[in-house]
């Protein structure tokens, strides 16, 4: 399998699909196009993952599949930044940097502020709870009022048991995502946890 893609199978599991309906939607919409493998086996890239989480999470909300493709098809980022980080006690620091970079002519102080408390949050817990040996995957993509982060890292699956014992135990990093969120959202199973957050861009 290319480096960095995944295959149709693999994504379906993760979305909670059958292949046939990525099939489907990619024949009808024309919103994710697949790469092609050696043999011609459709192989996915983590920004087109994203965009089939956005129509999955559209279809959840009531819409049809068309209205589904369509409302996402006109969410394109200005930019994207994306980090593989060793787990390690610099994690966090290089997730600020991904950050810096990203927002270099962004002029809102308290935006970016919040947005590297973000990213560091998110980055140090998958570093204390996640694998120790897989990287933490970083992907910030700005939008015009917004930015999106997702934050993945290896390891067991979350329990919601878990989460509420850490919060005794003096762990902030997701009550602070969810006082500074517009939205946010965790998928966790066999492959890892993912945390996407939503950070609203205030207006002046």
């Amino acid at each position: 399998m290319t480096a960095g893609l995944l295959e149709i199978g693999v994504v379906a599991r993760e979305l909670g699909v059958a292949p046939s309906t990525l099939r489907t939607w990619e024949r009808r919409y024309r919103v994710v196009i697949p790469h092609r493998g050696t043999n011609g086996e459709r192989l996915y890239d983590s920004e087109q993952i994203a965009v089939l989480r956005r129509v999955l999470s559209q279809l959840r909300r009531g819409a049809r599949a068309r209205s589904a493709h369509d409302a996402v098809r006109i969410l394109q980022p200005i930019r994207t930044s994306r980090l593989r980080i060793h787990p390690s006690p610099q994690a966090p620091s290089q997730a600020r940097r991904v950050v810096d970079g990203l927002l270099d002519d962004v002029d809102d102080p308290r935006f970016a502020f919040n947005l590297r408390l973000v990213a560091s949050e998110l980055v140090k817990n998958s570093v204390l709870y996640g694998s120790d040996r897989d990287p933490v995957r970083i992907e910030i993509r700005l939008f015009p009022g917004y930015a999106e982060l997702c934050v993945e890292n290896g390891g067991r699956p979350l329990s919601i048991k878990s989460l509420r014992t850490r919060r005794r135990e003096g762990g902030r990093g997701l009550e602070i995502v969810d006082a500074l969120a517009k939205s946010w959202s965790i998928d966790t199973g066999a492959f890892g946890t993912r945390i996407t957050v939503r950070l609203p861009i205030e207006p002046v």
